[in-house]
């Protein structure tokens, strides 16, 4: 193995293990999520994953999709317009936030019938969309800011801003406003409070890495910026696409279902996609790492080491995601039993989610390759597809079979989007995230995960928390054979000692 590739593949381990310790701060959202829906009730939850769910996906139209172009842009660059570069994301993102905010301010009297909710919350919602709306823009600084950071090749740091932070301070005020008695607002006051002192933190973080004084100086109109603007244009509806896919099955359900039960079904589904949400984060930690690193293969026209860290990224994933499947679809009954009965109602589309992971992550990185190689009209090409198939099978499933039905429609959206962008890398640009060396990891991890689910029917029996123990123990078991026995010598190495210690003879 080369040097270059040895280099590349420990900024591919480390970049990743670091990314993937920080995203497991999502178990405090997971966590807040229980407490949250025993603290506020089942149909004020619910409402507030909807309203979450239409910020969500204002942000991804205001962004312009600055945390992608930073990843384009940033690391070629000179280092004197670094800094010029990343000012111009957070102005434009942050200006257009605040555009919207306040128009949907204004109209809210006019959106708020559109919206299932309780009678008592119903009540107050006006008020509710004119409160929470503020998130907006500070939502749209917290992620320009991080991937700024993220852009720079430094992976992690800006994640425990956008996890540990960002949750905790929600998780924070919002149990410190429902002592206070604050039940129609509290939970969304608390999401206000906890972006507002996020934003802080990140400014803090994004000083560490580029000149603070010359991002608020930079200018609005160079041929740079105006080259950002027309790539973030272009990339911004695949954006926009793919937060649909996390989102809209929360919205469809709310639409098609009035009143509370509407607004209990968005908060069911919320739940399913959050306890499923650990595998999107071993699948997506890769494609955070990848993309900058992509990036600069491309720029130096170095295709051979692109296919490798292409390869590698996938070699780890996959395996990885099955093991960390198998587990959720043993711990799942354990989780919804600290909630309330009904969120019963999410055990079957869990496993469904996870199970369309599972199938997302044999894809590899490939989403994020072809938005840093790519034509800039194919990531939203590849994304409306799969909309296509969400939104058909949705409309179809979701009436009959409510949160399950939205689950399939959202496992089958996803891998459409996923299975185009592979094809497309092989086609346009000869990647492939497959060879020999992936069949040894894969055999054996998938050995591993039907050994655990063959346990699932005596798990279900088990009182609270045992199945939930047996999962995990079995995950960190499952891993450490899978870092012995299954995977190469060559690609533990970037481990560190904990490779050389899991491997030992």
């Amino acid at each position: 193995m080369s040097d270059t590739l040895a280099k590349d593949k420990a900024q591919v381990a480390g970049g990743a293990g670091f990314v993937f310790l920080a995203r497991m701060g999502a178990l405090i959202e997971a966590a807040s999520f229980i407490a949250f829906s025993w603290l506020y009730g089942t149909a004020t939850f619910g409402l507030f994953a909807v309203l979450w769910s239409y910020i969500k996906i204002s942000t991804a139209l205001t962004q312009l999709a600055m945390h992608t172009t930073l990843q384009r842009f940033v690391p070629r660059a000179k280092k004197e317009d670094e800094a010029a570069i990343v000012g111009f994301a957070i102005k434009i993102s942050f200006t257009l936030a605040v555009i919207v905010a306040s128009l949907i301010a204004l109209a809210a009297p006019k959106l708020a019938p559109y919206v299932s909710a309780s009678a008592t919350d119903s009540e107050h919602l006006v008020s509710i969309i004119r409160l929470y709306v503020w998130v907006l823009p500070f939502q749209c600084m917290v992620e320009v800011t991080t991937a700024a950071v993220r852009a720079s090749r430094n992976f992690g740091p800006e994640i425990r801003v956008r996890i540990f932070y960002e949750q905790g301070f929600r998780f924070i005020a919002a149990g410190i406003f429902a002592l206070m008695g604050f039940m129609v607002y509290g939970l969304f006051a608390a999401h206000l409070v906890s972006v507002v002192l996020s934003v802080l933190l990140a400014l803090r973080l994004v000083g560490r890495y580029y000149d603070l004084g010359a991002i608020f100086k930079a200018p609005m109109m160079t041929p740079i910026t105006k080259e950002m603007w027309h790539y973030g244009i272009s990339v911004m509806p695949s954006y926009f696409i793919k937060m649909l896919f996390s989102e809209f099955p929360v919205i469809f359900l709310n639409a098609l279902i009035p009143g509370a039960a509407g607004a209990a079904m968005g908060g069911f589904y919320s739940v399913a996609r959050k306890i499923s949400s650990t595998l999107q984060a071993v699948h997506r930690t890769f494609e955070y790492v990848i993309a900058p690193l992509a990036s600069k293969k491309s720029a130096l026209d170095d295709k051979k080491a692109l296919n490798d860290i292409f390869m590698y990224a996938t070699r780890l994933s996959l395996p990885v995601t099955l093991l960390f499947g198998a587990a959720l679809m043993l711990a799942r009954n354990d989780i919804l039993a600290t909630m309330r009965p009904e969120f019963q109602a999410a055990y079957a589309a869990i496993a469904i989610l996870c199970i369309g992971r599972i199938i997302e992550s044999a894809t590899g990185p490939s989403s994020a390759l072809i938005e840093m190689l790519g034509h800039r009209s194919l990531p939203a090409l590849n994304a409306l597809a799969g909309f296509i198939v969400l939104a058909g099978l949705g409309f179809y499933l979701i009436p009959e079979y409510k949160v399950t039905g939205a689950a399939i429609s959202a496992a089958a959206g996803v891998n459409v989007t996923a299975l185009l962008s592979a094809i497309q890398n092989k086609m346009l640009f000869g990647l492939s995230p497959y060879n020999k060396h992936l069949v040894r990891p894969l055999l054996f991890a998938a050995l591993v995960a039907t050994v655990m689910l063959s346990t699932l029917p005596f798990i279900k029996q088990w009182p609270t928390p045992l199945g939930l123990f047996f999962a995990i123990f079995s995950l960190l078991g499952g891993l450490a054979l899978l870092i012995r026995y299954g995977l190469h010598e060559s690609d533990t190495a970037p481990f560190g000692k904990l490779g050389v210690w899991l491997r030992r003879k």
